[in-house]
């Protein structure tokens, strides 16, 4: 989806967001009734609870939700836009523990650094161009900034995600802006630019991979329905091609790696669902969508129709659940799914 796509976007959800606040019932159309099918596909499949993360819609309304992940304290993190607040932190039962706002205008990417009481937290803003390092009580560390004269005539920097190295080092994705890859050392000095509209069409997410002996980094080009693996140090290594799944960021569970498909046909139809795929990178279960026939072509796919509007990111536990925030869906909440 190009800049001017998602402009378009923007203005006709918004109108449809507007309309679901003169409802409570609206406001949360998963609410009624917990649905619980069970979904997906081989060794991975799920059970779906709706209500997990559900909250007040009068009171505690959310726009959209965008990416979660757990902290160390076991917390469920999840990026939203709403007046209310900018960060939600469930528990593992789906219960609101606090709430941060942060004065930010589009909450996006949420990553994690480190470990223990040390860890901190990176939420990128692409409406406010911002890239923020927080504590674990939602303080504001610092903010890494690009120099005006890496951002190429006419763009914008509107910086979708971040990954952090095992070295602390820290890639930017400006997925909305120039597709460019910023990579700043752990002092957040610039350090590296490489990417461009010559190898991206929205590089939406980016992670750090260690899974192959030597780190390396998986981009997602979500417009052109593929991920790519580069070095850290800016090589293009490969190409994985996803033709009918438009895939938000990878995230890496063990030897699986799970994406959020916002869109399988089209962003008007609300299709979207989640893909698990094995350590070789096949697609092996599409919860909320039919059965992969093969792995070179996925736009035969078929939605359910009920499981998923357009979900953003996909938040792995250590027990093999999953967690979904979505986009422009209705003002939910994320859902869970339980795995079977």
């Amino acid at each position: 989806m190009s800049s001017h796509q998602r402009r378009d976007f923007l203005k006709q959800a918004g109108l449809f967001s507007a309309a679901a606040l003169t409802s409570p019932l609206a406001a949360s159309p998963f609410a009624q009734e917990n649905y619980k099918a069970i979904v997906g596909h081989g060794d991975f499949k799920y059970k779906v609870d709706k209500n997990w993360g559900q909250l007040d819609p009068l009171n505690q309304s959310v726009m959209h939700c965008h990416e979660m992940v757990i902290d160390s304290r076991q917390r469920l993190l999840c990026t939203t836009v709403s007046k209310h607040f900018d960060v939600l932190a469930y528990n593992k039962r789906g219960k609101l523990e606090n709430a941060w706002k942060l004065r930010m205008t589009e909450p996006h990417g949420l990553s994690k650094a480190g470990e223990g009481n040390a860890q901190t937290l990176w939420i990128t803003d692409p409406s406010d161009g911002r890239v923020v390092n927080l504590d674990l009580e939602g303080r504001i560390i610092r903010e890494l900034k690009v120099p005006a004269d890496q951002i190429p005539a006419g763009k914008q920097f509107k910086p979708t995600e971040t990954a952090i190295g095992s070295n602390g080092d820290i890639y930017v994705a400006d997925g909305y802006g120039t597709n460019l890859i910023f990579h700043f050392d752990s002092k957040g000095q610039l350090h590296n630019v490489f990417g461009g509209p010559d190898h991206f069409n929205c590089c939406h997410g980016i992670v750090a991979d260690n899974r192959r002996g030597k780190e390396e980094l998986l981009i997602t080009s979500r417009a052109n329905q593929e991920f790519q693996r580069w070095s850290t140090n800016g090589k293009h290594l490969a190409t994985r091609k996803l033709p009918g799944l438009q895939i938000c960021r990878p995230v890496i569970s063990g030897d699986e790696t799970l994406f959020a498909v916002i869109a399988s046909k089209s962003w008007w139809d609300y299709d979207g669902m989640v893909a698990v795929l094995d350590k070789n990178f096949d697609v092996v279960s599409l919860p909320g969508g039919s059965a992969p026939q093969n792995q070179e072509d996925f736009t035969g796919i078929k939605h359910d129709n009920t499981t998923f509007m357009n979900p953003h990111d996909v938040c792995p536990d250590e027990d093999g659940n999953l967690y979904v925030p979505q986009w422009y869906s209705g003002r939910t909440y994320p859902i869970r799914l339980k795995r079977v």
